[in-house]
């Protein structure tokens, strides 16, 4: 009798985890399918891309881990080649892992206004903190980022950009479930310019990462970069797909 009254919980229990799998899902069909209307009756510009990326992150030693990801972007309605990314991380914890500070380095090749492509190198100082609470983890993190222009291919008015970015992200791990659910928000602020030193961007993401095993995740996301504060806004819808391995 105890058996059987066990084996129903454990179904209603899968059941409840099926449930909510395919409500979360439906959730964010739905809001690709209402974003898309709102994007497109929008009087500002707008565009879609598609992003993909591949991330590898991995412990050098109890206190040092590595982090190297490779992205490729394009817009134009996906018909463009927008920039490849190549970027590296170092990350201390802190704080017994709640809190880390990282270190990036990465080479961008992109495609400019000027209609052809040049190489930029980025420089990357952050630090995260996050809580736990129940199946919720909230995160912030703030990021210094310099990206230096090549002087040889034009001249610019402001070199390196410097930007100082805040994001505020909140992650849900469902029972017994191989799916986690992301929602962030971050804020990009350009210090460094004298005539335009004010908050231009406004990130969107949502994301659905299922595991694959133990070491690879697969993440499909939605992501909306809003310009605000600038002459010519641009609201910017891309969907994108990212391949996350833990060694």
């Amino acid at each position: 009798m105890e058996n059987r009254k066990r084996n129903g919980e454990a179904l209603t229990d899968r059941n409840e985890v099926k449930r909510r799998t395919v409500l979360f899902t439906v959730f964010f069909v739905l809001l690709l399918v209402v974003a898309g209307p709102a994007f497109a009756q929008n009087k500002r510009s707008g565009d879609f891309g598609t992003i993909l990326s591949a991330k590898f992150d991995a412990d050098l030693t109890r206190q040092l881990a590595i982090e190297v990801e490779e992205e490729l972007r394009f817009d134009h309605n996906c018909t463009q080649f927008d920039r490849w990314l190549n970027s590296v991380t170092l990350e201390v914890p802190f704080l017994h892992n709640r809190m880390h500070v990282g270190l990036s380095g990465g080479v961008i090749r992109r495609y400019n206004d000027r209609n052809f492509y040049e190489s930029r190198v980025r420089v990357g100082l952050d630090i995260t903190y996050a809580e736990t609470w129940r199946r919720f983890k909230f995160a912030y993190r703030s990021r210094l980022m310099t990206t230096f222009r090549d002087e040889r291919v034009g001249d610019y008015r402001v070199n390196p950009k410097m930007y100082w970015r805040n994001r505020f992200q909140v992650t849900y791990q469902m029972p017994n479930s191989r799916f986690k659910y992301q929602f962030s928000t971050e804020l990009h602020w350009l210090v460094n310019d004298p005539k335009a030193s004010v908050i231009d961007n406004i990130r969107t993401v949502f994301t659905i990462d299922y595991r694959l095993s133990r070491r690879q995740h697969l993440g499909l996301f939605a992501r909306m970069d809003n310009d605000i504060q600038v002459k010519a806004p641009v609201d910017r819808l891309y969907l994108g797909l990212e391949y996350h391995f833990k060694y």
